[in-house]
């Protein structure tokens, strides 16, 4: 018997600090690598049980990757069975099928070179594998079985809430996740995204087989879910086989609808935690742009302008002169399919705090008055603006040029966009970007930043 704790990657929940995930999806299906005179190969098409299906013919290394996603994340989840899709996640992934133990399935994935993992949201869950191209169907297959074969037990239900016991520990000992966590569940209080992605520990130690058999046969079925394939294969070879392994999987009962859109906050949130660091932490949150909003071209390059990149804008805001407020300032935005949520991380030190929280929300809610590019003023003084809106535009290209080296970040982002988009049609990423203006940023700024809707999270060194 294979060891699994020996050999397993830990399963991870899903990052709210993925902005080049969501560029993928939109813009790598759409771009030639650096190089190239044409498009690669790709194909999609959906089976007859409602499996969504994209492939992507890509010869630079001898690899296929495939990525599962099912439309099943917290959002699915009840108050009473918070982290139960966290929890399923990781038993799909470590716990064996009714044909397979854990440990074989981890043996056998270990023959065959390959590694897997996968990743819990709000919106969905994704079940990931990559290995070497000549063993394409045993990955399909594997895929298949730990998807739609499930077999749970009560010991191994038991194992897996310790093990994520020890995960939400590890999240709440560090600053910046437990930080992202409460923004989001603040921010999005009474809202289906705003439970805890993790799950409530008391809540998920009351799951029981029975609950989660429940859950798993209700919306793990091939009409809630995609496969995304990037690899150095034919694509017809890629698609004979998608369909000899995936076809006879039966259809389940329609999905669930999406959740409503979020709606601001009243007013402004603060929180404060303690934990044993040094320096203090704050996250500032804010509503923005959900997946199919138009708004998050925009988004994406504010993001870029105020807190990415080698001038970052709100670090300047904060640091400027002798005066220095900041030890560090980064920005990021993610898009669900029914919200959009701007999270800025600063350090600073403590005796800072109250005036980084007034002077970094002031800047934000002036930032749609500001000038981002040399063109928004007049006569000598175009000398003296930086062309923030040009380099955050570099800087996102360089991030799409990028994407070409990851095949799983490819695979990954194309089962996202899968799932949060309504609609087949392609989006030119690149030429929307290349598109906007100042007064595009200017908008999208006022549309989250005006309004007195922040969620502020402090975390603080613990008095002594």
């Amino acid at each position: 018997m294979v060891d699994i704790k020996a050999i397993r990657r830990p399963a991870t929940v899903y990052g709210m600090a993925n902005l080049l995930l969501l560029v993928w999806a939109a813009t790598a299906f759409s771009l030639p690598a650096f190089g190239q005179t044409s498009l690669p190969a790709e194909k999609r098409f959906t089976l007859d049980n409602g499996l969504r299906v994209f492939l992507f013919e890509r010869d630079s290394v001898p690899l296929v990757n495939i990525v599962a996603g099912v439309n099943a994340g917290s959002k699915d989840e009840t108050d009473e069975t918070s982290g139960l899709v966290h929890l399923l996640e990781h038993y799909i992934l470590f716990r064996g099928t009714d044909l397979r133990s854990g440990g074989e399935i981890a043996r056998d994935i270990r023959n065959h070179g390959a590694v897997f993992n996968a990743h819990t949201g709000q919106d969905a869950t994704f079940f990931e594998i990559s290995l070497p191209s000549e063993h394409y169907e045993f990955g399909l297959k594997n895929q298949k079985e730990i998807l739609f074969r499930l077999k749970i037990g009560e010991a191994e239900l038991e194992a897996e809430k310790e093990v994520i016991r020890e995960e939400i520990r590890q999240i709440e000992d560090d600053p910046f996740r437990w930080g992202r966590a409460l923004v989001h569940q603040n921010l999005l209080a009474g809202h289906p995204y705003g439970r805890p992605v993790y799950g409530i520990p008391e809540r998920m130690e009351k799951l029981s087989t029975e609950d989660i058999v429940r859950f798993y046969k209700r919306l793990f079925v091939p009409n809630n879910a995609v496969i995304a394939v990037v690899g150095n294969l034919p694509l017809s070879e890629m698609e004979t086989r998608v369909r000899e392994v995936f076809s006879d999987v039966t259809r389940g009962e329609e999905p669930p609808a999406p959740p409503e859109r979020a709606q601001p906050l009243p007013k402004t949130m603060e929180i404060e935690r303690e934990l044993d660091v040094d320096e203090a932490y704050l996250l500032i949150g804010a509503l923005g742009p959900d997946y199919g909003d138009s708004g998050q071209y925009a988004a994406d390059v504010l993001t870029q302008v105020l807190g990415q990149g080698i001038n970052p804008m709100l670090a300047g805001a904060l640091n400027g002169g002798r005066r220095v407020l900041v030890n560090s300032a980064q920005m990021d935005y993610i898009a669900l399919k029914r919200a959009g949520v701007f999270v800025a991380y600063l350090t600073l030190e403590p005796k800072n705090l109250s005036a980084v929280k007034r002077e970094a929300v002031a800047f934000l809610r002036r930032v749609w008055k500001e000038n981002f590019t040399p063109s928004d003023v007049l006569g000598e003084e175009r000398a003296f603006v930086f062309d923030y809106l040009e380099s955050a535009k570099n800087g996102i290209r360089f991030l799409v040029q990028k994407a070409w080296e990851s095949g799983l970040g490819l695979a990954m982002s194309m089962a996202m966009h899968m799932l949060l988009n309504d609609t087949d049609a392609k989006i030119d990423y690149l030429d929307r970007i290349a598109a906007l203006s100042s007064s595009d940023l200017r908008k999208a700024a006022a549309a989250s930043f005006r309004s007195d809707a922040y969620v502020l999270v402090s975390i603080v060194p613990r008095k002594k």
